[in-house]
């Protein structure tokens, strides 16, 4: 360890938010101390010792922010962009590395022979590459109006898909769901925003369920049987990327 910390046995329990977040790391650089946790509500109180309730304070987790843009942007979007992650202890492992990174300076970025700054690494490269891959992948669909799509990631990425679909469709109006998560990315007469959402109605319109049919029968078209290679498919898009892409709709595994 590069700073004086005591390793405790309390569990940090915070709200969940980004800014409950950074006051956690607010109450652990105070005290000095690593917490043996840190759980937002989903993950409930692990910890069989002690608990700490850690309130949102935004002048502290205003502070806290401010001193992460002082690090640079490296160590800032490793940490906003880790934070989306939904690996379990990903906060305690953000927590000890934003602790790295005000003690060591912006190169604990660098400092992958580090176990936190390694594991923050991972986090950070899982959430973006999962990220890439629904760009590619995602499929719109015409609904009332309006562009709408399905997801079913594993980690938390409308806030990384928000840029390049506005820039991409700049004057339509969309709807990205993230059916895992309960959560929509919602782009209007050009506003955006994110909304709870439990369920997605998918299209009913003909013309529409006509376009994509088209679609499946140009996308089977280009099929040579002879040398389908469902393996090397699954290397390029997983299956569960599939049940979300309409030319992959009802092939084998589309749903797992």
């Amino acid at each position: 360890m590069y700073y004086t910390a005591n390793v405790t046995d309390t569990a940090y329990c915070y709200d969940g938010s980004f800014a409950g977040f950074l006051c956690c790391v607010f109450e652990s650089y105070t005290r000095k101390e690593i917490p043996a946790e840190v759980c937002p509500p989903e993950e409930g109180q692990l910890n069989l010792f002690g608990t700490r309730d850690i309130p949102t304070d935004l002048q502290r987790a205003r502070r806290v922010a401010a001193g992460l843009d002082r690090l640079g942007w490296q160590v800032k979007d490793r940490i906003t962009t880790g934070f989306l992650s939904t690996e379990p202890g990903k906060d305690l492992t953000l927590l000890r590395f934003a602790r790295l990174c005000f003690a060591r300076g912006p190169g604990a970025v660098q400092m992958l022979g580090d176990t936190d700054a390694a594991a923050a690494f991972r986090l950070e490269r899982a959430v973006n590459n999962e990220a890439g891959k629904l760009i590619e992948f995602i499929r719109f669909e015409e609904r009332e109006g309006m562009l709408g799509a399905v997801i079913h990631p594993k980690n938390r990425v409308l806030p990384l898909l928000r840029g390049h679909f506005c820039s991409r469709l700049p004057d339509e109006n969309f709807l990205i769901f993230d059916a895992v998560h309960g959560m929509a990315l919602l782009r209007r007469g050009g506003q955006v925003q994110y909304l709870a959402m439990e369920h997605y109605t998918p299209c009913t319109d003909e013309a529409e369920l006509n376009w994509q049919q088209l679609w499946k029968r140009f996308f089977k078209a280009l099929t040579i049987e002879e040398r389908r290679n469902e393996k090397a498919q699954m290397n390029h898009v997983q299956k569960r990327f599939w049940q979300d892409m309409v030319e992959m709709r009802g092939e084998p595994g589309a749903h797992s």
